[in-house]
């Protein structure tokens, strides 16, 4: 793993909240690196997360919308933040009382470093 891509990691686990931060092949859908909680699978988060960002960003192109920046999803017990684009995405998972504002500037910063 890279050092950037260590980092990044690093400093998003670090975000009070936050229990799981990967870096993902955009196209494949695979994980690249991840620190991941229990229970967690990196490999079925990251083909879910990657297909979800590439069927959104394509319906917002299609309605004339441009690009997709970030999607963040909203559950029962937390988020599920995913931003980026190609290569790469950034993906977090977060508790529902994780302070949202932090974790999407922390992940801004991971894409912008990954570019």
């Amino acid at each position: 793993m890279s050092d950037v891509v260590s980092a990044a990691l690093s400093r998003l686990s670090q975000v009070p909240g936050v229990r799981s931060a990967l870096v993902v092949d955009a196209e494949a859908g695979v994980p690249v690196a991840s620190e991941v909680g229990d229970g967690v699978s990196a490999e079925a988060v990251a083909a879910l997360t990657a297909s979800l960002f590439q069927r959104t960003e394509r319906a917002a192109r299609e309605a004339a919308l441009g690009g997709l920046g970030m999607l963040q999803l909203e559950t029962e017990d937390g988020y599920v933040v995913v931003a980026g684009g190609r290569p790469l995405l950034v993906v977090v998972i977060a508790d529902r009382d994780a302070q949202l504002g932090l974790i999407r500037l922390e992940t801004d910063r991971a894409v912008e470093a990954l570019r």
